[in-house]
């Protein structure tokens, strides 16, 4: 430490100022170059979340699309036996 308390002692006003400025601008670089890798990697993970929600969403909503789809099938059926029925019914008492 005696040997940075010298070096400082040494500088002139304009000088201590220059290597303060030019410290605090490196540890200014530094920050923002650590935030920025932290940011990058927080938006990385945050966008394969997003992706792996988007992807679970997705899969849900087929299943439930599938279910609907289903009981549809099954109502479509079930009215199709219907109007085959009454057909039916409606065949038997035509006067032709």
């Amino acid at each position: 430490m005696n040997k940075i308390e010298v070096f400082l002692q040494n500088l002139n006003p304009r000088e201590k100022f220059l290597f303060i400025s030019f410290i605090c601008l490196c540890a200014l670089f530094l920050a923002f170059k650590i935030h920025d890798h932290f940011l990058e990697d927080i938006f990385q993970k945050t966008l394969v979340e997003h992706n792996y929600l988007a992807l679970n969403e997705a899969k849900i909503e087929n299943s439930h699309l599938k279910e609907i789809e289903t009981k549809l099938t099954k109502q479509i059926k079930t009215e199709e036996e219907k109007l085959k029925y009454y057909k039916e019914k409606l065949h038997l008492f035509s006067y032709d």
